[in-house]
């Protein structure tokens, strides 16, 4: 067989692949949810069956009115209360488009409102720290440091490249709940150009959840003993570190570490009654799927661990 004939099969067969390999993608970008389907799913897996469950209850509990009258009055003055699943993801949203996104708020800003950490639930109820608690407050006014501390490497996440153009798609996506491939294909390649972003950054989000981890520690020290709010040494010990995130400083682990200890040793707080480590070090795990980006081994994420626990279960069953 002369070499043209063998190299014109050759295209031909590369041609054939190309085709059956095109072909395959359309189908599985097919299968993958739309915009509109994460969007439907935007309230947090471990919160549907409690929401759904305070709902009902709620229901339950609501007395007949008394009159027509009274009824039609009282929904002129008052708008109907939001059902707790609707509060969740009007809180999630809020947050996501008015914290996560905004570049012109910075990473943390914790240090002014140390005041608080007594009053936290991250401190005081550790069972009901929920991803539930974290967005009502960094959707409210009310401050929490220890919230505070704890977000910013979710605000990071959330800058990355073509993570404004995902969440803007999802959130646009009831317009058009059955969009066509190409925009689909837009959608998941801006998902991939973030996730390639981050994890060509995972030391940059370790640094930052090494850094945050003794700021969090710190305000829980103030939440142990509220009297070191009051003291200018732990404000500026305070604001040193947030200065260092927000600037993105050069950082010493082991420096770091060592400072802490001396802070805690000179306020009379034993580093274990507050949860601290100081040999902790950021090394954390990043799995990019279809519809999120899980990041295991962070500091962080222990924090949500029962809600997590309850997303698998649910998953499980489904």
């Amino acid at each position: 067989m002369k070499w043209k004939n063998i190299l014109k099969i050759f295209l031909i067969s590369g041609s054939i692949s190309a085709i059956v390999l095109i072909g395959t993608l359309i189908w599985g970008l097919s299968k993958l949810p739309s915009a509109f389907d994460i969007k439907q799913n935007l309230t947090p897996p471990a919160l549907k069956d409690h929401a759904a469950k305070v709902s009902t209850e709620s229901d339950e509990q609501v007395l007949p009115p008394s009159s027509e009258q009274g009824d039609a009055s009282a929904h002129q003055e008052n708008p109907p209360a939001l059902s707790e699943k609707e509060q969740i993801t009007k809180n999630t949203t809020r947050v996501l488009l008015e914290d996560f996104l905004d570049t012109r708020k910075p990473l943390v800003e914790g240090c002014r409102n140390l005041e608080r950490a007594s009053q936290s639930h991250f401190f005081r109820d550790p069972q009901n720290a929920s991803a539930k608690y974290f967005f009502e407050i960094l959707a409210g006014e009310t401050k929490d440091p220890l919230v505070e501390t704890a977000a910013p490497v979710m605000r990071f996440m959330f800058r990355a490249p073509g993570m404004q153009s995902v969440v803007d798609m999802v959130m646009k996506s009831e317009e058009e709940k059955d969009p066509g491939l190409l925009k689909k294909a837009e959608f998941y390649y801006e998902i991939y150009r973030a996730g390639e972003y981050l994890k060509n950054h995972k030391s940059d989000i370790d640094m930052i959840l090494q850094k945050t981890y003794n700021m969090h520690h710190l305000a829980k020290a103030v939440a142990q003993k509220p009297d070191l709010a009051k003291d200018s040494a732990t404000l500026s010990f305070c604001e040193q570190m947030e200065k260092n995130v927000n600037e993105n400083g050069s950082y010493d682990a082991e420096e770091a570490a060592a400072e802490m200890l001396k802070f805690l040793a000179d306020a009379g707080v034993d580093p274990k009654s507050i949860g601290y480590d100081p040999k902790y070090r950021s090394q954390v795990k990043m799995n990019l799927s279809s519809t999120q980006l899980n990041i295991n081994d962070a500091w962080v994420v222990r924090l949500f661990a029962r809600d997590i626990e309850k997303a698998h279960k649910e998953s499980a069953k489904n």
